[in-house]
């Protein structure tokens, strides 16, 4: 009986680490991946959720994993109407990509982008640059204005993370970028998080992040919330 049960255990633990390595390859290979059709599918669910029929003025959230995971995002927003469009580990070009069929059709009241994370990835020869990030944001931000030159936009702050700690020094130079470009512009926000998520040390709070060290938990997105809920409260009259 005790070998049945190490058996049993020995088995748990090679299940989990290969869902473990199966996770970090697919990490990888979306990584390297620069083709926004690569989330066909993705962007299919989320139009089948609505079957066309498009709710209007609400927020859409949009951008990648970290959002995506945000489960109690349209509970933690009311009464802000919100949407999670979040897809995969999505680039921010991703996100433009796809305004047309993940913003535009909704005719939103505004649109809030969390992205840049997974283009400052840290991989050898995928991983960008913050100059490089910041341009991609400003692609966003013209390809937002050439359809609705008033329509408010968002950036949340890329986080600082254990998973990518390595990279931050790229990661704050995009987002002190993005800040100091939002700052210029008619009705485009930073929202800057980054203090809350970082510990007394300076370093992370594991305390607000997933076994990966990467996405938020639920105390993480309560932070989130915190920041990001008043700023949307005062600027949109909710």
């Amino acid at each position: 009986m005790k070998n049945k049960g190490l058996w049993i255990v020995l088995g748990v633990v090679a299940a989990l680490a290969a869902l473990v390595i199966i996770a970090f390859n697919q990490m990888r290979a979306q990584s390297f991946n620069e083709d926004p059709a690569y989330w066909e599918n993705d962007i299919a669910k989320i139009e089948a959720r609505y079957n066309g029929n498009y709710p209007q003025d609400a927020v859409v959230f949009i951008g990648s994993s970290s959002i995506r995971k945000w489960e109690t995002l349209a509970d933690d927003m009311a009464p802000i109407p919100a949407l999670n469009h979040g897809f995969g580990g999505s680039k921010i070009k991703d996100s433009t990509y796809y305004l047309d069929r993940l913003v535009f059709p909704f005719k939103p009241r505004a649109v809030v982008l969390f992205a840049g994370t997974n283009d400052i990835n840290g991989v050898e020869g995928s991983s960008k640059t913050g100059e490089q990030v910041y341009e991609g944001f400003v692609d966003f931000v013209e390809a937002i204005r050439a359809e609705d030159p008033e329509l408010p936009i968002y950036f949340i702050s890329i986080s600082p993370t254990k998973a990518r700690w390595k990279v931050w020094d790229e990661a704050h130079k995009a987002n002190e970028l993005i800040a100091a470009y939002a700052a210029t512009q008619h009705n485009v926000t930073f929202i800057d998080t980054t203090e809350q998520l970082l510990g007394a040390d300076g370093l992370p709070n594991e305390d607000l992040f997933g076994w990966d060290g990467l996405h938020l938990n639920a105390d993480g997105y309560a932070v989130w919330t915190s920041i990001i809920k008043p700023v949307l409260e005062k600027d949109l009259g909710y």
